[in-house]
């Protein structure tokens, strides 16, 4: 398959959303009342499908790094995805918005969003990728003001704007860096000089012949880079603009959940060879985003809310995207990436149905297992996941595993509790399936897609260790909420996750001093101002 040949074909898609997008914006004209919409989604498939058939039956021809645009099967892997759910928000926004005036604006905004994301993906240049980076965050921030009588979006939608220039900064001085120590712009010509400069390995570990100045400044990037990606995933403390944010429409939601935000994970997955080099950048994700997974699966568990639940679900998943990427594990980052963006679209555009699937839950009978239900699935999990270790030939870090065995033991133990036996049985052969599809997945994945990436971290390396303690104190404290939820330590612990460690609070304060705010909640004819604290307390 040619990719230069599939790369550029692909560049006529964000060009075709992009032009659609004006047509959507304009009002009371002839292609408007054609159905833009239907236009932009066959217009879409037509366009993705012509780049791969093209692109599969072109000759190939031998690579050239210093192209703006490349492709990948990393960067097609991310693009199918993305085409994938932009198509089925653009269906699905069509019955959400109907009677409403603002429906233009959103399919305006959105297709400029999504053309935005792909040109970021195709990118071999600095300049191109940085533009299009920017130009995915100044589109999204027309979305979520879509609904601009929304005090609480407005609020959110100023903090997002804030994070965003803190982490095209961060982006840019990376990049600065990056030509000052390799004199090229082209992302392909900067790892190709890199791995020409490695001597190989000793102790597991990459020795390079780059000059002292070229090793200060890459690692220097390669810090830079990781904290542009912890801001753009809603880690902590940056996270706040992620849980306010549901009150932005629910398409708007599954475009943000679902796909926006995952850039961040792409980001480390472009720039993998320079990430793996140093570990300093890998302890920056290993610990921000570990916390951040910890205190974001915790604070879930305490809200009612579908959708905040939801925005802090997204929080802690792609913090465990960015561990995996510390760890070395791009292949299930990958996984991972495309795996969330499915289940994230779909949870959101269900939203609705999950209120009344909640309530069916909450006024049914449960048991809380007792200490015998998670001891006998653990030890089920335990067989299950050593027998898929032992059968996979598995060589990398510990805490795959861990997380796991502990995901897949909570799970029997809650549904044991409320099931007879004969659906344990059933649910173990199910946890059977997956463990083993999992395997097998990421060992193809691995081996076909992302085959020249750096090999993961060792077992029970610093930064392995650390994320299995991380994994292992969220199960036993979350363990400890179950059983112990009436005593009074653990009730005022729960208070504390339900305000979110209270880490918002001096950003949201922050925000309105820089960008102003009049907060006001119609009650009739009468008005009245809401209090900092009212944001975000759903």
């Amino acid at each position: 398959m040619s990719s230069q040949t599939s790369s550029f074909l692909l560049i006529l898609l964000p060009l075709f959303w992009t032009v659609m997008s004006w047509f959507s914006g304009s009002k009371n004209t002839v292609f408007s009342k054609l159905y833009v919409e239907r236009v932009a989604i066959w217009g879409t498939i037509a366009l993705f499908s012509l780049s791969l058939l093209v692109g599969l039956f072109s000759p190939a021809s031998p690579s050239l790094d210093s192209m703006i645009v490349t492709l990948s099967p990393v960067k097609s892997a991310v693009i199918l995805t993305v085409v994938i759910i932009g198509v089925i928000l653009m269906r699905f926004s069509r019955n959400y918005f109907v009677g409403e005036a603002c429906y233009p604006r959103f399919l305006k905004w959105m297709q400029l969003t999504l053309a935005s994301v792909v040109v970021t993906i195709l990118a071999n240049h600095f300049v191109i990728f940085w533009l299009g980076w920017l130009s995915v965050s100044l589109s999204l921030h027309r979305l979520l003001l879509l609904y601009p009588e929304r005090s609480r979006a407005v609020v959110a939608a100023h903090k997002k704007f804030i994070l965003a220039r803190a982490s095209e900064l961060l982006m840019a001085g990376a990049f600065i860096l990056l030509y000052s120590a390799f004199d090229t712009l082209y992302i392909n010509d900067i790892f190709t000089l890199i791995s020409n400069a490695s001597a190989g390995e000793t102790n597991g570990v990459v020795a390079l012949t780059l000059s002292a100045q070229q090793s200060s400044y890459s690692l220097f990037a390669a810090c830079l880079i990781s904290l542009a990606a912890l801001i753009k995933c809603a880690q902590l403390p940056a996270h706040g603009w992620l849980i306010n944010i549901v009150e932005a429409p629910t398409p708007v939601s599954a475009l943000l959940h679902a796909g926006v935000i995952n850039l961040g994970g792409y980001l480390l997955l472009a720039f993998a060879p320079l990430i793996s080099l140093y570990s300093e950048a890998q302890w920056i994700l290993g610990i921000g985003a570990g916390l951040s997974v910890f205190f974001s699966a915790l604070a879930m568990t305490t809200r009612v809310t579908v959708k905040v639940r939801l925005a802090w679900s997204t929080s802690s998943q792609i913090g465990l995207m960015l561990i995996e990427c510390a760890l070395g594990l791009y292949a299930l980052a990958l996984i991972h990436l495309v795996a969330h963006s499915f289940y994230k679209a779909y949870a959101f555009l269900n939203s609705g149905s999950a209120v009344y699937e909640a309530l069916e839950h909450d006024i049914s009978a449960q048991r809380t297992p007792t200490f015998a239900d998670w001891l006998n699935a653990l030890f089920v999990t335990s067989l299950i996941v050593l027998a898929s270790f032992s059968l996979t030939e598995y060589q990398g870090p510990a805490s795959p595993w861990v997380l796991v065995t502990l995901a897949f033991t909570a799970y029997i133990a809650m549904r044991t509790a409320t099931s007879d036996q004969t659906q344990l049985y059933i649910l173990v052969g199910v946890s059977i399936g997956l463990v083993t599809l999992y395997s097998y997945v990421k060992a193809f994945v691995a081996e076909t897609i992302l085959y020249r990436y750096p090999q993961p971290a060792d077992m029970f390396s610093p930064v392995d260790i650390w994320v299995v303690s991380i994994i292992t104190a969220l199960f036993i404290i979350h363990l400890a909420m179950l059983s112990y939820g009436h005593k009074k330590t653990v009730q005022q612990f729960k208070q504390l996750l339900f305000g979110g460690l209270y880490l918002d609070e001096w950003f949201t304060k922050i925000t309105l001093k820089i960008a102003p705010v009049t907060l006001r909640q119609n009650t009739g004819k009468r008005q009245k101002s809401a209090s900092i604290t009212q944001i975000g307390s759903k």
